[in-house]
């Protein structure tokens, strides 16, 4: 017993794995949550595209999803953490693509389900709109055409538009300009 005891001390003796099954609730207590770690825990799941963004449990019990389901359960969870996050869609080019990333301010990176499984799941950016949408059009080799910041709600299943920025404006028209904040 006295085993178990030091084991409960150890900071990080039961954080949740990748390989493991968990829910929401299990997610939203995990003590050691970090963007890091967040994208870590979503390595094994399964791309599948979705019309719509799936409920969290259903999400996190299939283990399977797209762009959207994870950048807003990274968005739900980390902000619930203290961390100042920020979905981004981005249009591409040519395609009926959009991507979905979560922008995390203090880290300056966002996480994107593209990266779940590389040892660097995640992307060193400029909170900027403009380079985000760069970047993530460069990890797909397309070009972009818009970019939005936008917000998601569980609780009514809507996404709403926050901000947009468009390529061919010039960049100091964007909204997100520290001058324009």
């Amino acid at each position: 017993m006295v085993g178990f005891g030091l084991l409960l001390a150890v900071p990080g003796a039961f954080a949740l794995k990748p390989t493991e099954r968990f829910d929401l609730k299990e997610l939203e207590s995990e003590p050691n949550m970090t963007p890091g770690h967040f994208a870590d825990l979503f390595e094994d799941f399964a791309y599948d595209y979705y019309p719509y963004v799936q409920a969290p449990d259903t999400f996190l019990q299939t283990r399977s999803g797209d762009c959207d389901d994870y950048a807003i359960l990274a968005d739900y969870i980390l902000s619930r953490r203290n961390f100042k996050t920020r979905l981004i869609r981005v249009e591409l080019v040519g395609t009926r693509i959009n991507h979905a990333v979560c922008y995390v301010m203090e880290k300056k990176v966002y996480l994107d389900f593209n990266n779940r499984k590389y040892a660097f799941n995640l992307e060193r950016s400029s909170p900027s709109i403009r380079e985000i949408a760069t970047k993530v059009a460069d990890s797909f080799e397309k070009n972009w055409t818009s970019a939005t910041e936008y917000t998601y709600s569980y609780a009514e299943g809507r996404q709403r538009a926050v901000r947009t920025v468009v390529k061919t404006d010039p960049p100091e028209r964007d909204p997100d300009r520290p001058a324009n904040r």
